[in-house]
């Protein structure tokens, strides 16, 4: 039995604990940060969300899965259940109690219909991540069905292991009747299901949210308003950010990198995201394995990533960003390392088994991609490490689009300026689109059937386990036939002010929005 003066406390005690958690609520529903965001390349839709834009639909769309930040662990969000016997058939179960920020429920067709919306055959950039439905392409694919309001299904051309996390991208969002009714509805003023809503939708100039009071999912938001700020000049976001005029950004200009702990008093995140930075080469002109082990051991990537990027680049050990399930560190061994001695070897095993140094190799890049420092910093390591006897020619094209076209096609006729940032946390999100036969980004135009085949056999295994140690044999492959050559993977350095406590990074490495709370 409690004793009488105990029980007597006990509403006393409960009443104290309220108060201060009453306050904190009050104070969270009151609270106003301001992000910096950058300029968005296209008016922001589910198919062209990218780093531009993408961070502010993030706050606005739940999909089915999503992704816990620093570990990119996926979870269910409004997915109930994905269920799967084969890798090819999922059955997708919902959760209840979930609306849009306009009331409307949301329902399996709002799932079914904004992919099929979204993946307008193949005329957005994010299209090709729904090329593994079946009927993609067409209007409508014929791999999704609606079952009833809480259940629909997905087939795919061929079984796919790592589907499941690939649905965590805001492509996969649900779109509410609204939109799929009006689709210019959306670029006035987007309804989303996520812990924020529009309140002024401003692209490339301010857009304004607020907390959606109505989220069903467990990553509430912590404050009231969210104010986006696009900001044309990283320069100029950080002098506000300083003086309190701006509350985060996530990625601080490398001119501040090495100041910016100091500047903040302590409030920066460093962390590396999925982005890696690589040169491509295509095969067809006549490289051997050994010369571009050569090329790739003359790169002083440490070196590079300290005095260019300052310290906003990690020199990668493989070819898959550690942000991804299955990246195995140091993967690519000696030859992501830089080895003088090793790489004058290497480069007369090449002449030894035949192969003719051309006179000069240029290194494309567009002349407006911010990439001329570290192109110019690599061809003077590799030209410094064989003393003339491999000479790389940094060489621009005028635009990022003329650029993006020459190396598409294939027309490109040198080394390039290559990258990748992950579209979902997967080591078959690295491998399979930039390496596999047919991979929409295979711009090297690689081709191994061995490594083709065991992407298939990874894709097809229902065991995590195996498929994880089957791609990365799949990696060991392009360590030993290095068709690209990695050299960084991108480290954020963000920046928050004193109103802010510590936040969270996605594993894209834009700001978390629901760990955003006031201090």
């Amino acid at each position: 039995m409690v004793p009488r003066s105990a029980m007597a406390v006990l509403p006393l005690v409960c009443c104290l604990l309220a108060v201060p958690a009453q306050a904190q609520a009050r104070a969270e529903a009151g609270a106003a940060v301001t992000v910096s965001t950058c300029a968005p390349y296209y008016t922001l839709t589910l198919g062209w969300a990218g780093e531009c834009g993408g961070d502010v639909l993030d706050a606005l769309f739940t999909g089915l899965v999503e992704y816990a930040p620093g570990t990119s662990r996926m979870t269910y969000a409004m997915a109930k259940s994905i269920g799967t016997k084969d890798n090819r058939r999922f059955t997708v179960r919902l959760r209840e109690g979930w609306r849009f920020h306009d009331g409307t429920e949301v329902k399996a067709h709002n799932f079914v219909d904004a992919w099929n919306q979204t993946a307008a055959a193949g005329k957005s950039a994010n299209a090709f991540l729904f090329e593994d439905i079946k009927g993609y392409g067409s209007r409508v694919m014929s791999g999704l069905k609606v079952v009833d309001d809480r259940t629909f299904t997905i087939e795919l051309k061929r079984p796919l292991g790592p589907f499941t996390q690939k649905l965590g991208h805001v492509a996969f969002s649900p779109l509410p009747d609204s939109a799929l009714k009006s689709p210019a509805s959306f670029q006035r003023k987007p309804v989303g299901n996520g812990p924020f809503k529009v309140v002024k939708w401003a692209p490339g100039s301010e857009t304004v949210l607020e907390r959606y009071d109505g989220y069903a999912g467990s990553s509430k938001a912590r404050v009231g308003k969210l104010t986006y700020r696009t900001y044309q000049d990283d320069n100029v976001a950080y002098a506000d950010l300083v003086v309190g005029r701006l509350d985060a950004m996530f990625q601080v200009p490398a001119a501040a990198a090495l100041r910016a702990a100091k500047d903040l008093k302590g409030r920066v995140i460093h962390s590396v995201t999925g982005n890696v930075q690589e040169i491509g080469i295509p095969l067809r002109l006549g490289t051997n394995a050994d010369f571009r082990k050569a090329v790739s051991m003359a790169i002083d990537r440490k070196t590079i990533a300290r005095e260019v990027f300052r310290g906003g680049r990690v020199p990668a050990g493989s070819f898959v960003p550690p942000t991804a399930e299955g990246a195995k560190s140091g993967a690519c061994g000696a030859f992501c390392r830089y080895d003088p001695a090793r790489a004058r070897t290497y480069l007369a095993r090449a002449k030894a088994k035949g192969f003719r140094t051309p006179a000069s190799i240029p290194l494309y890049y567009a002349a407006d991609s911010g990439s001329a420092d570290w192109v110019k910093a690599v061809a003077a390591s590799v030209g410094k490490v064989f003393k003339g006897a491999v000479t790389i020619v940094p060489t621009t094209v005028k635009t990022f689009d003329a650029f993006q076209r020459m190396t598409s096609n294939g027309t490109v006729k040198g080394m390039f300026r290559m990258g990748w940032q992950l579209d979902f946390p997967h080591i078959q999100n690295v491998l399979a689109p930039q390496f596999a036969s047919g991979g929409v980004y295979n711009y090297g135009l690689y081709r191994n059937p061995r490594f083709d085949a065991l992407l298939r056999a990874a894709d097809g295994q229902v065991s995590r386990a195996k498929a994880i140690a089957l791609y990365r044999e799949a990696e060991s492959l392009l360590v030993r036939d290095m068709p690209a050559i990695p050299l960084w993977f991108y480290q954020a350095e963000a920046g928050y002010s004193s109103k802010i406590a510590a936040p969270a990074l996605t594993p894209f490495g834009w700001l978390d929005p629901a760990s955003v709370r006031p201090a």
